[in-house]
């Protein structure tokens, strides 16, 4: 390659292949250099000189992987099993309830700015995955959590991170246990978070922002999740499955549902009964149940195909009547 700096029209340098190296080993660590081969036989030739955004976009099957080991995902089990995420969620209807007795109990939602989506999903999952015990806050820069998503920076990028956090911020829960033991009945109400911050560094207060992208966050973590977390009430989930190679809104939140699972039998199969609790559980509003199984069919294909520890999720006839389906997922023996 020439040595002197390429230009676009307009004059816009093009970044070489050695600056892409450089930035991307900035992004992913010291050990992304030996796959830098992999890297740019999985884009080609071609595009060796474009921007490394475009290229991480391009080789996100090759460099999420690589990420995917240094960066952690958590969900809460409440969380990973409950019906919060819809897989369409309706953002016109800003302020109402859902209540539903979903596959582990009762659950009444409480949505200010519109329904929690998958990707409201992988967000609270990302940020739980950078908690530490020292404490329920975490800090992060926007920009980094669009890397770490995989998607290339920009205004309207930084506004959907912050809309998510807003939602999730203003989402409530009102939770209902009955002890058998004690005779007693507790309702808790709760967040998932008691505090958001962004922070960036301006001007004036009607000013542009100094850090195009690198404002800061400050999440604090609520009362209740902090302390499920603390007590390893979480599912860990692997980021590379559900940010890099799957597809579909379904197919990440039925990864989600199954990975917060216990009931596997001798820890590699699992079934449930398809019905209106675990469409509602899983995000889904669709009434055509026809149309739901064949959905869940095909995500359950795709999360075969992207988590290894999968052997087969099929949906079949069950035994209790003409219209009695059940999801069965089998898994490796870990």
């Amino acid at each position: 390659m020439p040595e002197s700096p390429r230009t676009r029209r307009g004059g816009e340098p093009v970044l070489l292949a050695d600056d892409i190296r450089t930035r991307l080993t900035e992004i992913i660590g010291p050990q992304f250099p030996e796959q830098f081969g992999r890297l740019m036989a999985a884009v080609g030739e071609a595009d060796a000189e474009a921007e490394v955004e475009l290229i991480t976009e391009q080789a996100k099957d090759v460099v999420l992987p690589i990420v995917s080991a240094r960066t952690p995902a958590r969900l809460e089990y409440n969380l990973s099993r409950k019906g919060v995420w819809a897989t369409e969620p309706n953002r016109k209807v800003m302020e109402f309830r859902y209540e539903t007795e979903d596959i582990v109990g009762s659950l009444t939602v409480e949505y200010s700015l519109g329904e929690l989506s998958t990707h409201e999903m992988e967000l609270v999952s990302w940020i739980m995955g950078r908690w530490h015990e020292r404490g329920p806050t975490v800090e992060f820069s926007l920009r980094e959590c669009a890397r770490e998503f995989g998607v290339t920076w920009g205004g309207s990028r930084a506004r959907s991170f912050t809309e998510a956090l807003h939602r999730i911020d203003r989402t409530r829960f009102t939770g209902k246990v009955w002890d058998s033991a004690t005779k007693k009945m507790m309702t808790r109400h709760f967040g998932i978070f008691d505090d958001v911050q962004i922070l960036e560094r301006k001007e004036s207060f009607e000013g542009r922002s100094l850090e195009s992208g690198e404002g800061s966050v400050k999440v604090t973590l609520s009362s209740f999740m902090h302390e499920q977390l603390r007590n390893n009430q979480f599912a860990r989930l692997d980021w590379g499955v559900l940010r890099g190679r799957l597809r579909s809104s379904l197919g990440r939140r039925l990864y989600a549902f199954l990975e917060g699972q216990k009931g596997f039998s001798n820890g590699t199969v699992y079934e449930i009964t398809i019905d209106d609790k675990l469409a509602h559980t899983l995000g889904s509003r669709d009434t055509n149940f026809d149309r739901f199984r064949a959905r869940l069919r095909k995500a359950g294909e795709e999360v075969v195909g992207a988590a290894d520890r999968y052997e087969a999720i099929r949906v079949r006839a069950g035994q209790g009547g003409r219209y009695h389906y059940v999801l069965r997922a089998e898994r490796k023996a870990s």
